[in-house]
């Protein structure tokens, strides 16, 4: 049974594609090979597309599922199992987004700074210093203005993985709460 992941979760405008195939791929690559909350819920979802209400859809796709194995334990410890694959994603973006700050803001401020105090000094040195005072200056601008570009593109970046992610993850959390309460 192939599964579509993007079918199978409400995929919004809102979300940032790429961070959605990553997080839906890591999703992919973490899938069981029993039948566990993904296979469940593509049946939950294919009989509430066919008309029937979220708990009798439920139930009937429990009552099939179960004759392959399926218990609501292993339901909600799949549901969990998928949650914390999603962690794992988020946590190795924290620090993929760390190196990156460190890499492309932090290096660039204590450069900024570093050449700051060189202008200072030059400033006191006698007039053949002024060429070298020039070409100093505008690194530092170019510096600030690759850090501000950098920052305001991490920052995006970073915007765009929580939104997609919270809204993923509320959503399978959601389903794991209407399992459990469901069933």
């Amino acid at each position: 049974m192939t599964i579509n992941l993007k079918d199978l979760f409400a995929v919004t405008s809102e979300m940032n594609e790429k961070v959605l195939l990553k997080l839906l791929t890591a999703i992919k690559d973490g899938q069981q090979k029993d039948f566990d909350y993904l296979k469940f819920k593509q049946s939950y979802k294919s009989l509430c597309q066919m008309g029937m209400d979220e708990s009798t859809a439920a139930k009937s796709a429990f009552l099939t599922a179960s004759t392959m194995g399926l218990t609501k334990d292993k339901l909600l410890n799949t549901v969990q199992h998928y949650k914390n694959l999603l962690n794992k994603e988020k946590e190795q973006f924290a620090v993929a987004l760390k190196n990156q700050i460190a890499n492309n803001i932090d290096a660039k401020s204590l450069e900024i700074n570093r050449l700051q105090e060189r202008t200072e000094e030059n400033k006191r040195k006698i007039q053949q210093l002024m060429d070298e005072q020039i070409i100093i200056e505008s690194e530092i601008a170019k510096l600030r203005e690759s850090a501000e570009l950098s920052k305001s593109k991490i920052e995006d970046t970073r915007d765009q993985f929580k939104n997609t992610f919270d809204i993923l993850y509320a959503e399978i959390e959601e389903d794991g709460s209407l399992y459990d309460r469901i069933l």
